[in-house]
């Protein structure tokens, strides 16, 4: 490995994205630290140094980023949105709150990349430390029955539209029909309760990821793992159709599509 890069900050959320971006990061000659956030990374990070820190501390995360020489940070990882008790944001979150408030999900985003930005630390998209992780184009498993077209058209379609409301990364279509979209409850919760609405002897239940239309591509970027495809096969789904460049994928796309050929699953890139 040649000399260090910079020193890249983690802002660590739960799953295995954030450790395997930390594992890349430094396969690429970056200098790594790791900022765990408080009962939501649930990854080992062995190996490396980890900060953990509370969710509404912003200001005294910065001050921690600083203080380590952080020049570039990404964040990474799923978050479990706390109560505003729960939450107890500092007098830097509550600034930042108040600016965003009522704007949604990416308005926040930006404002707290901003807010890292003013101390010189520039907010960098996950797939510029993994760029093999983002989905192909075409067929990555099983197979794609022609006649699905429509329903993938028809996802794609109501989640542009959704989008520029700051409304979902992810839809489920049946037989032409939106059976559920990606609310505040997160993808994994929405098929949780897809499985009751979908009809088992019907045509294939298909699963539409995006980028949400004019999305900051730094942040809050739609990712699919290993998880996402065993609770797409629990619900019923038969088809993933995937933003091609637009959806990271948690895995090598060589172990998603084996463990896609496992669950009798068709994963496409779109």
């Amino acid at each position: 490995m040649g000399q260090a890069l910079d020193k890249l900050a983690i802002i660590a959320g739960q799953g295995s994205l954030p450790e395997t971006l930390a594992k890349n990061a430094r396969e690429q000659g970056h200098d790594v630290i790791i900022f765990t956030v408080s009962g939501q990374a649930d990854a080992a990070f062995a190996g490396f140094d980890a900060i953990d820190i509370p969710l509404g501390a912003i200001g005294r995360t910065r001050e921690l980023l600083v203080e380590a020489g952080c020049t570039r940070m990404v964040m990474a990882g799923k978050i479990r949105r706390p109560s505003l008790a729960q939450l107890k944001p500092d007098a830097a979150a509550v600034k930042i709150l108040a600016r965003a408030v009522g704007r949604g999900d990416d308005a926040l985003l930006r404002a707290i990349a901003g807010y890292f930005a003013d101390a010189g630390i520039e907010t960098v998209a996950p797939d510029s430390v993994m760029p093999r992780a983002t989905m192909p184009k075409g067929l990555l498993a099983g197979k794609l029955d022609p006649a699905l077209r429509a329903d993938i058209d028809l996802g794609l379609a109501v989640l542009n539209s959704l989008g520029e409301h700051d409304v979902g990364q992810s839809i489920i279509i049946q037989d032409r029909r939106v059976i559920a979209v990606e609310a505040a409850e997160g993808t994994d919760a929405m098929m949780v309760r897809s499985q009751a609405l979908l009809d088992r002897t019907g045509p294939a239940a298909i699963f539409v990821k995006c980028r949400k239309s004019g999305q900051d591509d730094r942040l809050d970027v739609p990712v699919v793992g290993v998880e996402t495809l065993r609770n797409a096969a629990a619900a019923g789904i038969a088809v993933l159709a995937l933003q091609a460049d637009g959806v990271m994928l948690a895995a090598a796309p060589e172990t998603i599509c084996e463990r896609a050929a496992k669950l009798k699953l068709t994963v496409v890139g779109v």
